[in-house]
């Protein structure tokens, strides 16, 4: 009998490894049949970001307009969590459910109808609330770093250890906030600099590193969390104009929702695929959702949905228009994901 050596037998264990997570592969898949679409049964809500809360199997979306975060039920019934007077606006939101946090981005660029004091485009704050019951933890004024420039928080994520990473669209910045409420700039950099909207959404990778969008650009940023100053633009295929929410699906794949910016209509989403850890990407897949102006995506049970409610017609309103708005937002299935 032929006995193997270590080195035998550990490329036969590695051999096995490989060929299994081969055929347990993800496939990611957008469009087919019987896709759900929930109705939000609140007018004027625009929400701009959605999360979904397992805990309570509801979706959460923050509102351009009033400020608030709305637990969403599956028929699109809603109930307000959050009602913080020093929210202007709700962008991006996060559902931490291991610390049972929801955070809050908030800006002003004048489409809230609790205008910031200081006046538009000079809000970025984030607020921390517990997911359960919406009730005020911490509020952190991240403006203050840097005083003199104009603002508008934007994306956010957070990495394994419950530090939070937030952008910046008018500032070339993206602040780090720890667990204990410390705020810094983590990252600054001309290249974040753009005409209208530019850094936008933003996910954490388990491999250690950020992908960031630049909206303006129709670019992507991969930026080491243990060296920021190091980062990198992503080599795409295409721009993707218009990026807007930044969705980690799996370690090669990451859905873009992309709307609309620099004179070019997308309306899409896309589904990136990367094979030497997101130094490359390809778009491997697309799909269309018509002039709505889609924002952002997230994944609830294998299923991707995004968001949709025609935002940028709020944002161009006249204060009396935007008074009299009554449109209602969707959150849409637009694939699933199977092993």
């Amino acid at each position: 009998m032929k006995v193997m050596t270590k080195l035998q037998t550990f490329g036969i264990i590695m051999a096995v490894c490989i060929a299994s997570s081969q055929v347990f592969a993800e496939s990611i898949n957008l469009g087919g049949t019987r896709l759900k679409t929930i109705n939000i049964n609140k007018q004027a809500l625009y929400p701009e970001s959605l999360k979904y809360n397992p805990k309570k199997n509801k979706f959460l979306v923050g509102s351009f307009r009033d400020g608030g975060v709305y637990e969403i039920d599956q028929n699109g019934g809603y109930q307000r969590l959050v009602d913080d007077e020093r929210l202007s606006s709700a962008l991006g939101i996060w559902v931490d459910e291991k610390r049972n946090r929801l955070l809050v981005v908030t800006g002003d660029i004048g489409s809230a109808i609790r205008a910031y004091p200081e006046g538009t485009k000079k809000l970025a704050a984030l607020g921390i609330y517990d997911l359960s019951t919406g009730k005020p933890l911490h509020f952190i004024n991240l403006g203050e770093l840097r005083p003199n420039s104009n603002h508008l928080a934007n994306g956010i994520t957070i990495d394994s250890e419950g530090n939070t990473y937030v952008t910046d669209s008018f500032a070339p910045v993206i602040y780090k906030i720890s667990t204990e409420g410390k705020s810094t700039v983590f990252l600054e950099s001309d290249q974040f600099k753009g005409e209208g909207i530019n850094l936008n959404g933003i996910a954490f990778h388990p491999d250690g590193y950020l992908i960031a969008a630049k909206k303006s650009e129709g670019i992507l940023f991969k930026i080491p969390v243990g060296n920021p100053d190091n980062f990198s633009e992503i080599k795409l295929n295409q721009k993707l104009f218009g990026s807007d929410g930044v969705t980690l699906l799996n370690n090669s794949n990451v859905l873009i929702i992309a709307n609309r910016a620099s004179g070019i209509n997308n309306d899409k989403a896309f589904v990136l695929k990367s094979e030497d850890n997101w130094e490359t990407a390809n778009v491997i897949a697309e799909h269309h959702f018509g002039s709505v102006y889609p924002t952002t995506g997230v994944v609830k049970e294998g299923k991707i949905f995004a968001l949709h409610s025609s935002l940028n017609i709020l944002v161009r309103a006249s204060k009396k228009e935007k008074e009299q708005l009554t449109k209602t937002a969707t959150i849409q299935q637009i694939g699933t994901i199977e092993p």
